[in-house]
């Protein structure tokens, strides 16, 4: 409403959009704040009119000319386009329509081809591509999170997760899974006295070359908490309790949607165990 009516009061187009990134930095992660930036910066260099004129008066054709030109953009940021627009231009929300997210298609690793990628991982033990991607598929942990993770996180029987390095801003719990104990002491005799679990950020590369040695799709560190996920679906755990362990507010209802196959099978052989 603040930009609503500062811009109806003649704030320039340039200053409505920048006022827009000031206002949703505020108290965002950096990521956050580093894709708003990157949003902002392709609106101001795709807007069609000039950027000095005053916001109140941005016509109908110039909203459909500049969602013309990054109509090419994947849904997420075609819908963070027109939240933008909706927010500052009068006439942009009768005109944009956000369009809906599709998740992406992930491999499902059986186990035998999971464990040949380990030990294909280990091959190489300066990588340490390995011992990550266990950790990341005992724990569900993004990328990003798991990079964070420090040895003052890890308790008895769980890891702890503080609100400053979760995506949405909120601690969580995930408990040890069978092998995640293992896992943690081959990576303490790794990191030794360092803060961090992890002895590196990332380790895409070695991920890709192990890959395409073996024939496997292309895989992401994302595709480790998918393995997460599904591994926990199918082993019977409640979906409510899966959601919690993966970061979701929602009680489980992405994952209800985006597993519905392996909810269905499961349901299907719980069917078989009921007498009447």
């Amino acid at each position: 409403m603040e930009l609503y009516v500062a811009a109806m009061h003649g704030e320039t187009v340039g200053a409505t959009f920048a006022r827009w990134l000031a206002v949703h930095s505020l108290g965002r992660k950096p990521r956050s704040v580093e894709f708003n930036t990157e949003i902002f910066a392709v609106i101001v260099a795709r807007w069609p009119g000039p950027l000095n004129g005053v916001t109140a008066a941005v016509s109908v054709a110039s909203v459909i000319e500049f969602a013309q030109r990054v109509t090419h953009y994947c849904p997420a940021r075609w819908n963070a386009f027109v939240a933008v627009l909706r927010f500052t231009v009068p006439c942009a929300a009768a005109h944009l329509q956000r369009r809906p997210l599709t998740a992406k298609e992930r491999a499902n690793l059986s186990k035998v081809d999971f464990g040949r990628l380990c030990a294909e991982l280990d091959l190489v033990p300066r990588s340490h591509g390995g011992l990550v991607v266990r950790f990341l598929a005992q724990t569900a942990f993004r990328i990003n999170e798991a990079r964070q993770v420090e040895w003052k996180h890890v308790q008895a029987d769980c890891i702890y997760l503080p609100a400053e390095t979760t995506k949405n801003g909120r601690p969580r719990v995930v408990p040890f899974i069978a092998g995640t104990a293992d896992v943690l002491e081959r990576l303490r005799k790794v990191t030794g006295t360092g803060e961090r679990v992890l002895p590196q950020a990332e380790c895409q590369t070695a991920l890709r070359s192990a890959c395409v040695r073996l024939g496997l799709p292309r895989l992401s560190h994302h595709d480790f908490r998918h393995l997460f996920a599904t591994r926990a679906i199918e082993c019977g755990v409640d979906v409510p309790t899966v959601a919690r362990w993966l970061g979701h507010r929602d009680g489980g209802a992405l994952l209800a949607r985006r597993y519905f196959h392996l909810l269905d099978e499961h349901s299907r052989r719980m069917a078989g165990r009921v007498v009447i």
